[in-house]
C-alpha cells in the first residue's frame, strides 16, 4: 500500500514539473515547435496582423506588440523545419540624448523575464555609464537557470541610435536537425510577465 502511495506521488510530482515547464516554452501562448501556419493562426488571435509570413526562412513579425506598456517589434524565428524556435523584442531607436529611455526599456524588459523564468544569473552587466560597443550586443542580463533556453536582454549601438533587445531561444530546437536532409540546423518581474 506504500508503495502504491509513492508512485502516484512521484507521478503526481512529475507532471506538475511537466506543466511548470511548459509555461516557460511559449511566448503570448504560442509554444515553442509550432509551425509556422500556427503562429501566424495564433498572432491574428491575438489581434495582430502579422508581416514576413511566407517563404522558408522567414520570419513572422507583429510591428507593435505592446509588451505590458512598453511598444515593441516582436519577430518569431523558424528553424530549417519551419518550427517555431526563438523570438526576439526590439523597442524602437532612439539617439545619445534618450539613451535612458533604452535602459529604463531594458530594465522593464528584464523584469518581465525574471518574472516568467526567474532570476537573472547576475545583477545588470551595463549601465549608462557604460561604453557601448557599436553594432553588438551589449548584454544587460542572461538568465543560466533555464537549462533548454538561452535568455537575454541588451541594448545594442547602431549608427548613432539605441535600442533594447530581449531574445529566447530553445537549444534543442535551434539544432534540431532538418528532416528531409538530416543536417544539423545553423544557429542564426511584480505580478504576472506580460506576455
Amino acid at each position: 500500500m506504500k508503495h502504491i502511495g509513492f508512485i502516484i506521488t512521484i507521478l503526481t510530482l512529475l507532471l506538475s514539473l511537466e506543466a511548470l515547464a511548459q509555461r516557460y516554452n511559449d511566448f503570448a501562448g504560442i509554444p515553442f515547435g509550432a509551425s509556422r501556419e500556427t503562429v501566424i493562426e495564433e498572432v491574428m488571435k491575438l489581434g495582430y496582423e502579422p508581416y514576413g509570413q511566407s517563404g522558408e526562412g522567414e520570419r513572422v513579425v507583429i510591428p507593435v506588440f505592446m509588451f505590458g506598456e512598453l511598444p515593441v517589434q516582436v519577430d518569431f524565428i523558424f528553424n530549417k523545419n519551419d518550427k517555431f524556435y526563438s523570438f526576439e523584442i526590439r523597442t524602437g531607436r532612439v539617439e545619445r540624448a534618450r539613451l535612458n529611455k533604452s535602459f529604463e526599456a531594458v530594465a522593464y524588459m528584464s523584469e518581465q523575464f525574471t518574472l516568467k523564468y526567474g532570476k537573472p544569473s547576475g545583477n545588470p552587466s551595463i549601465d549608462e555609464s557604460s561604453t557601448l560597443k557599436e553594432s553588438l550586443l551589449n548584454l544587460y542580463q542572461q538568465w543560466f537557470s533555464q537549462k533548454v533556453l538561452n535568455i537575454y536582454t541588451a541594448l545594442v549601438q547602431k549608427d548613432g541610435r539605441y535600442f533594447a533587445v530581449g531574445s529566447v531561444t530553445h537549444r534543442k530546437l535551434a539544432v534540431e536537425k532538418n528532416a528531409s536532409s538530416g543536417r544539423a540546423v545553423d544557429k542564426a518581474p511584480t505580478g504576472k510577465p506580460v506576455f
